[in-house]
Parts: structure tokens; C-alpha cells; sequence
């Protein structure tokens, strides 16, 4: 098709019927399938506010692309300031190289804009290979965190772990949601990105439901004092939308045919564990509870998901196995009020 007029609007509650038809078509490397009305899903199914944009083109029975841009505040150079993440780009591939990632990128950006002004930080990720998304990506940002996170994605256990003398691992009480906040802040207290919690943003995100489900919970490692050691928050991606793998690689088939890391199907529903934090000296709590979420998580996933700053000691938390694959490497790209302090630890905001 030659020179096709796009156009972009809002995502609206009646789209998810062509929401599916784009998202199980793509030809990416994974195929997005909903186990809950797409819209609520991508709206609704997680703590921060959320707006979609969706592209038609005159001719086409269906959605040529979408992206979706996450809104919240994070701590950047010592201050916090309003944040907009892009994420969810899609774009048909007979459609590629009409400069539509960009049109999609400029949309969701505006709306950032007209809510925050230029005080704002805008960022997106991608795979450090992805070479497509680069190139979008460097139209607009000011600069990028090349290779900045890795990705730890580890399968659930079939065995209870074995126990750490005087240690439980739980999800919080309403009670104890001050307490957690503030822990998980202080851990963070140095690194960009990281948006503050407290009781209030906590309770939020338990009461977050798409399609009566709700993917939010926060756990706990304690003493037999009862004192909080290790925390974490996790998301249930899984029981939202799931990926199946395309075309895996032979060497992954084989192994996967040894190990089991994946369904036969390399059918992925992960959780995703964000803000992970432990007291100082707790390192081995913390690995203890990232083993113990591999269990308790069990029947909301098939795989534990994490992203770490590659400099941040907190990634010795998950230790990987020779045969944990795959082993993934993101890159963020930035545009913000002024250069990002690249001393500073990042905070992942993760995939949606």
C-alpha cells in the first residue's frame, strides 16, 4: 500500500474485539493472548493511570498499530517529577516504514505534555538488539541507558523450598503497609525512576481489578519478632494476558524437552516481582524469599520475573541457573528536563 493516511485516536471500551485481532496476528517474536476483555486489561489492569492509542488507515478491516503510555511520578535527580512510560507498540508488518512507531511515540507523548508540560520525564524500553525500536526511539529522547537492565526470568518451583531457621515469608496486612512503604523507599532512596510508595499508593494497587481479577499482592520476609527483613510487590501479569513464544529456537526445544522450563506449548505467564528490597546484612532472607515467591506464585504463573539495574547489588537476589533461559538485556531510552545522572542506579518499571 503506498503512502497510506493514518489515523490515531484514543483507545476506547469497544476496541476489544479489534484489539485481539491485532494482537494475536503480529508477527513479533511473542503473541499476545487475553484470558480478560483486552481494554480492561490494558486500562485497568494495573496501578498506574493508563491511556492506549490505536491507528486506522481507510481499506483495512482492523487496527494498523497501537501503544500504550503508563502515567505516574518518579524520583529523578534528586527530585520527583511526573513520569510517562511508552509501552505496547505494535504496527503491522505490511505497514512498517511508513514512520507510524514514530506517529504512535509523538501521540503518546503529547498527552504527557498537555497534562505535565516539559517538567516531565518520558521513557521507554526495548531490547538492547531491538534495532527497529532504536531508531524510534532516538527521534525524540535525549538519551539512552544502553544495556541498563537485566532481566531475570526464572520458572516456579515444584517443591516447597527448603525452610530458613526463624524466617516467614507472607503478604502484608493493611496495618503494615506504612511500614512496608517505607522500607522499600529507603532501599531506593538513590535510584532514578522509582516511583515513592506509601499506604495509600499500596492500597491502590490491591484494589486494582480487570475482569474480577487482581494481580497486585506484597510480600514479606519476618523474623520471629515479626520484624520485616525483605519485601517485595508482585504483579500477575499472567492472569491477565499471557505470551506464547514464536518459533523458539532448536536449542531451547531440546532443553526445554530436559528441563521443563516452559510448557511444551512455550506458552509464558509470568509475574512480575518490582521493588524487591531487603534490610541491610539480609541479602540471603531476600534470596530465600524470591525462592519462596517461585512457590507461593505457583498458580498464578509459570514464570517469576525481575529487572535489575546490571549494576545493582540487589540482582545477586536471584541467582540463575546455567540453563535458565532466556537471558535478556534492556536498554531505556530518556527525555527528561535535564541529563539523567548516569552515577545513579535506574529503577525498571518493567513490561506490561
Amino acid at each position: 500500500m503506498s503512502n497510506p493516511k493514518f489515523t490515531l485516536r484514543e483507545l476506547q471500551p469497544s476496541d476489544s474485539l479489534a484489539l485481539t485481532k491485532l494482537l494475536t496476528e503480529f508477527d513479533g517474536d511473542m503473541t499476545t493472548h487475553f484470558q480478560v476483555d483486552p481494554y480492561n486489561a490494558i486500562i485497568s489492569g494495573t496501578e498506574y493511570r493508563t491511556k492506549g492509542v490505536v491507528v486506522e488507515t481507510e481499506g483495512y478491516d482492523g487496527f494498523v498499530g497501537m501503544g500504550t503510555v503508563r502515567f505516574g511520578k518518579v524520583q529523578f535527580n534528586g527530585s520527583v517529577l511526573p513520569f510517562a512510560f511508552l509501552d505496547g507498540l505494535k504496527v503491522q508488518k505490511e505497514f512498517r516504514g511508513n514512520g507510524l512507531g514514530f506517529q504512535i511515540a509523538s501521540w503518546r507523548i503529547q498527552q504527557a505534555r498537555n497534562e505535565f508540560g516539559d517538567d516531565c520525564v518520558v521513557g521507554t524500553g526495548m531490547l538492547h538488539d531491538n534495532h527497529a525500536s532504536h531508531a524510534v526511539a532516538s527521534k525524540w529522547c535525549r538519551e539512552f541507558a544502553e544495556s541498563a537492565f537485566d532481566v531475570r526470568l526464572v520458572p516456579m518451583l515444584t517443591r516447597k523450598p527448603k525452610p530458613l531457621a526463624g524466617i516467614t515469608v507472607r503478604e502484608i496486612e493493611p496495618l503494615e503497609y506504612e511500614e512496608f512503604a517505607v522500607k522499600q523507599n529507603t532501599f531506593y532512596k538513590s535510584h532514578n525512576l522509582y516511583a515513592l510508595n506509601d499506604s495509600t499508593t499500596i492500597a491502590h494497587a490491591l484494589g486494582v481489578s480487570a475482569g474480577g481479577k487482581t494481580p497486585y499482592h506484597f510480600f514479606v520476609a519476618v523474623d520471629s519478632q515479626g520484624n520485616f527483613l525483605a519485601g517485595a510487590q508482585t504483579w500477575a501479569r499472567g492472569i491477565l494476558k499471557w505470551d506464547t513464544i514464536n518459533n523458539p529456537p532448536p536449542p531451547l526445544r531440546i532443553l526445554n524437552k530436559v528441563l521443563h522450563l516452559l510448557p511444551p506449548d512455550f506458552t509464558v505467564r509470568d509475574i512480575a516481582v518490582n521493588g524487591l528490597w531487603y534490610e541491610t546484612g539480609q541479602l540471603k532472607v531476600a534470596q530465600f524469599m524470591w525462592e519462596m515467591l517461585r512457590w507461593e506464585c505457583r498458580e498464578l504463573g509459570t514464570t517469576l520475573a525481575a529487572s535489575f539495574d546490571s549494576r545493582d547489588p540487589a540482582i545477586n537476589v536471584v541467582t540463575l541457573k546455567p540453563w535458565h533461559q532466556p537471558r535478556l538485556k534492556t536498554t531505556i531510552a530518556i527525555h527528561a528536563p535535564t541529563a539523567i545522572k548516569r552515577d545513579q542506579l535506574l529503577f525498571s518499571s518493567g513490561r506490561v
